[in-house]
């Protein structure tokens, strides 16, 4: 039986490499806020695990039930604090990035080479012999698919997957909204737990009381509490809430929610209604090209009826 020299070095390095790409384009593909030094940490744990395997004895590292849980492990390291769905929504574009890497690898691994094989060993030896090559060019085929698909979502190739028209109606006033669909979005609500539907302030401003308006409209950083406390002697007052947030461009940030008649969501030439719905009141644009002035999260969605 043949042996194979197996350099720990190699198989961390090539492990933390392929990790930091994968726990990469899961954040992309989740549009999760994530920061490099934890995908680096993420990636470590992975690279770790990876050499973990080779402790003899250590069989049960290598079982359906113990690679899960290191999964998910990496992914709460690379992403955490998230919600539960979120959460879940990373873990299974973990999954998805580390299979599509694992395909093109083993793919070009196995078109590098020119001979026959006529054994399991032949193709652990093709496997070993073409290795490296095979990484790093599955890591450039995944790296180029990503810079493309990036592209294409910026000259708007795939707008219509993305983009959903919303009705906000309020008062007898209604206004229409592009809302882009944004798996990143999981607020919600502090006083109802109803999920937030974030639209700029400018496509609001019809459907909004002059007090509201003439707060969101001084210059310097927005008082909600001061808002709240204008609106204390309407009947308006109940619409009105603050919410928390942590993303958006900034941390620990708190905007204006708003609780309007009704928001209906345009699907397939249909209006849906969603059971709860808060609004987000955002002052600044979303979109610096204007494409969309709202963010619907699936929790959104999920409601509609």
């Amino acid at each position: 039986m043949p042996v194979y020299k197996v350099y720990l070095d190699q198989v961390f390095l090539g492990n933390l490499v392929m990790n930091y790409v994968i726990l990469w384009a899961a954040a992309k593909l989740s549009r999760a806020p994530v920061h490099r030094g934890r995908l680096v940490a993420g990636a470590a744990l992975g690279a770790a695990y990876a050499l973990a395997i080779f402790i003899p004895g250590a069989g049960f590292l290598q079982s359906v039930w113990f690679k899960t849980v290191a999964s998910a492990g990496i992914v709460a390291v690379a992403f955490c604090p998230l919600t539960v769905r979120m959460f879940l929504i990373c873990l299974g574009c973990f999954f998805l990035a580390s299979f599509t890497l694992g395909g093109l690898a083993i793919g070009i691994i196995f078109y590098l080479h020119s001979g026959s094989m006529s054994s399991w060993d032949g193709v652990s030896k093709v496997i070993a012999d073409n290795f490296w090559p095979g990484i790093i060019l599955g890591l450039m085929a995944l790296w180029g698919a990503g810079r493309g698909f990036t592209a294409l979502l910026k000259k708007g190739k795939f707008e219509n997957l993305f983009r959903i028209p919303i009705l906000i109606n309020s008062g007898g006033r209604q206004v229409r909204v592009e809302a882009l669909l944004d798996t990143g979005n999981q607020l919600k609500d502090p006083m109802t737990q109803n999920p937030v539907v974030v639209v700029e302030y400018n496509s609001l401003k019809s459907l909004l009381p002059e007090e509201v308006q003439a707060g969101l409209e001084r210059d310097g950083e927005v008082d909600i509490w001061g808002i709240l406390g204008s609106l204390s002697e309407s009947g308006l007052v109940s619409r009105f809430s603050a919410v928390p947030f942590q993303s958006l461009g900034r941390a620990n940030g708190m905007m204006l929610g708003f609780r309007p008649d009704e928001v209906l969501i345009e699907r397939q030439g249909k209006l849906t209604r969603p059971v709860r719905v808060v609004v987000g009141i955002y002052r600044k644009r979303l979109d610096p090209e204007g494409a969309y002035h709202a963010l619907l999260g699936p929790n959104v969605l999920e409601l509609t009826g």
